[in-house]
């Protein structure tokens, strides 16, 4: 009978045992919460990375644009206006918007060497709290 007694109280413990402690499941908790938290993190990067890669490729392709412009007009007239003609990017600072962000474009022409101009083109912009961000790109035109 004694033994009869002993395997119910037992058989009434393992049964009682169902579920979590509070302690386990706030363990729980506070792991979730370090993983979600560092999730967001991780977003919030990638967001700013592919914004900061977004404008980087604007930025070239403003500057390639200038440099196609002056490949157009040739090498006597890069940088400047042609008589009757039109060229969209001379010599010197001018602004160019591209969506809601605003970028510099600054031309600048070398003629050190005798039959070449390099053409430089200096593209910057802001990138809020990242601050301010700027490429340049150089080409060469050489007399025909």
């Amino acid at each position: 009978m004694a033994k009869l007694i002993l395997q119910r109280k037992a058989a009434r413990a393992s049964t009682n045992q169902k579920g979590f402690t509070l302690l386990e499941v706030f363990i729980a908790i506070v792991l979730l919460t370090v993983g979600l938290l560092g999730t967001a993190a991780l977003t919030t990067g990638v967001v700013r990375g592919n914004l900061s890669g977004k404008n980087m490729t604007v930025a070239t392709a403003i500057a390639q644009s200038c440099f196609e412009e002056n490949r157009r007009v040739g090498y006597s007239s890069a940088g400047s206006v042609p008589a009757g003609g039109t060229n969209n990017c001379v010599t010197g600072t001018s602004t160019v918007t591209s969506g809601s962000l605003t970028f510099s474009r600054t031309l600048t022409v070398d003629t050190s060497v005798s039959n070449v101009k390099t053409l430089s083109v200096t593209v910057t912009w802001s990138e809020g709290a990242a601050g301010s961000k700027s490429i340049t790109l150089k080409t060469v035109l050489a007399a025909s």
